[in-house]
């Protein structure tokens, strides 16, 4: 049988280059098919980490203020975030980690906070006290009032591991560590190197911060200072804001040592979920529903995905296109070998009534005719491999074009800098994401954009050209043997 197919590919050459371009063709198609698909499976995983999968439990700002009463103050349409809320979700399915934060404001006399305006020195102090009071009053009600009378912003959270800000590299550690779950019962801190600077601080060193409760009673706690960091990027600095709102006073801490400021051991600020793959963000919601007893009118799980679901979302549309490209190159494919090789067998009726009357059976003359075009298909194979490769560039370079061009899009979107006094792990997740994303998917040094070809993508172009093969060969078969050695030697005399 082998030896009568290769005669037959000596002797029909002109059938046989024709099969072999179609199958270059065909080879290359299918190549270009496996690339798109690869490169879209490694950009969605490429996407899900680097944009993370965090959800934060806080406030339903939109139901809130739809039942608010009105003229009604904010702070009294506002519930507070407890604890046992938060502790409902920490075991669920896919929560690989999760983080408490609470923001406090407070001052303190033993530092000096990085002013965010000029503030009149002891001449302007002199200057005033010569003039008459009207004037004066008149100049001091020119001056720009500050939003909030605290000079620094307390961050309290159950570890420093996972804020977007340092995970991204927006933040920098210069010296020292960062707080993990160790310390959520002491009473250190990281502070940013600007205000160290400002204040000859350095780690080791302790200074006192004072916060004022509800009945106006300070309570001072010393910190020890054990971790500076610095600001590499932000998009919190810009407008009006007061000191406690600049980046650059804020203080981390544990959880704990924000809680006594607070004077509160069961409210928080927000808290947020880090899950195992974005993907599951959505069931996640849904299990978190029907398994605590939150109050979701009142409450929302924040995924902050707008970017994940746009940038997924035409992806996805890519992979569906190459998944239909590919079975538009195999239908395509396998109609063309079979209409060739049906003409190419309708030549061969003399051959085939003669094995027949020899005695041959069927299914050996078509296992014939499959080792002709699997012999051609393997040159053409190996062929294709090499040329595989240039294909596979072409595609990557589209898609990373593609790729760059949704990212500038994605980063003229202005990050959300309205939320003055919750200075946590909100404004840090929008702005490092945003900055992250820009980058990741930009940098030279990526590499999983490549959409050469593995082994499995080998595999499979070996299991798609066999499959085009046998369907090539198998529909004309059944259309020529199905007549008997008599009907076939009849048909080819008349």
């Amino acid at each position: 049988m082998v030896k009568n197919a290769l005669l037959s590919i000596k002797k029909n050459i002109g059938k046989t280059i024709l099969l072999f371009v179609l199958m270059c063709v065909i080879a290359n198609l299918v190549i270009s098919g496996l690339a798109i698909k690869s490169a879209t499976s490694k950009s969605m995983d490429q996407v899900r980490t680097s944009l993370g999968s965090d959800v934060t439990l806080s406030y339903n700002m939109q139901n809130m203020m739809k039942n608010r009463d009105k003229g009604a103050a904010m702070d009294e349409a506002i519930s507070g975030i407890t604890i046992a809320m938060a502790d409902q979700l920490k075991s669920l399915q896919y929560v690989k980690s999760y983080n408490y934060t609470v923001s406090v404001g407070v001052t303190s006399e033993d530092v000096k906070p990085v002013e965010m305006t000029k503030t009149e020195t002891s001449t302007s102090s002199n200057t005033n006290q010569q003039r008459p009071s009207g004037n004066n009053q008149t100049d001091q009600a020119s001056q720009p009032r500050m939003m909030d009378e605290n000079d620094f912003t307390v961050l309290g959270n159950t570890t420093m591991i996972n804020l977007s800000d340092f995970v991204d590299q927006n933040y920098i550690l210069k010296s020292g560590r960062l707080l993990n779950e160790d310390d959520s019962s002491t009473t250190n801190c990281v502070i940013e190197s600007n205000l160290a600077t400002d204040n000859d601080l350095e780690v080791g060193d302790s200074f006192i911060v004072t916060a004022t409760n509800g009945d106006n009673e300070d309570i001072d706690v010393k910190l020890t200072i054990v971790g500076i960091y610095e600001i590499k990027t932000t998009s919190q600095l810009g407008g009006m804001m007061s000191n406690r709102q600049n980046p650059i006073n804020q203080i981390y801490t544990g959880l704990s040592t924000a809680q006594k400021l607070n004077n509160s051991t069961t409210e928080m600020t927000s808290a947020t979920y880090y899950l195992d793959d974005p993907k599951h963000i959505d069931p996640f919601k849904e299990l978190a529903q029907t398994s605590s007893d939150i109050d979701f009118e009142t409450y929302t799980l924040d995924a902050n995905d707008q970017i994940y679901q746009r940038s997924i979302s035409s992806l996805e549309n890519m992979e569906q296109f190459a998944t239909i490209f590919l079975w538009v190159v195999v239908g395509a494919g396998s109609a063309i070998l079979c209409l060739i090789l049906i003409l190419t067998m309708r030549g061969r009726f003399y051959e085939f009534g003669v094995f027949l009357s020899l005695g041959q059976s069927k299914i050996k003359i078509m296992l014939q005719q499959l080792l002709e075009v699997l012999m051609i298909a393997t040159v053409a194979f190996g062929l294709s491999l090499g040329t595989g490769k240039m294909v596979s560039n072409v595609v990557s370079s589209m898609l990373e074009s593609s790729q760059s061009e949704n990212n500038h899009m994605i980063m003229e979107i202005p990050g959300d800098n309205s939320n003055g006094d919750d200075q946590g792990e909100n404004n840090n997740k929008n702005s490092g994401k945003l900055d992250f994303f820009g980058t990741a998917m930009t940098s030279s040094a990526n590499t999983e954009l490549d959409v050469s070809l593995t082994a499995s993508a080998v595999i499979q172009l070996a299991e798609i050209t066999g499959l085009i093969c046998l369907i090539s060969v198998v529909l004309p078969s059944i259309y020529i043997l199905r007549m008997s050695p008599r009907e076939i030697l009849v048909k080819k005399e008349g």
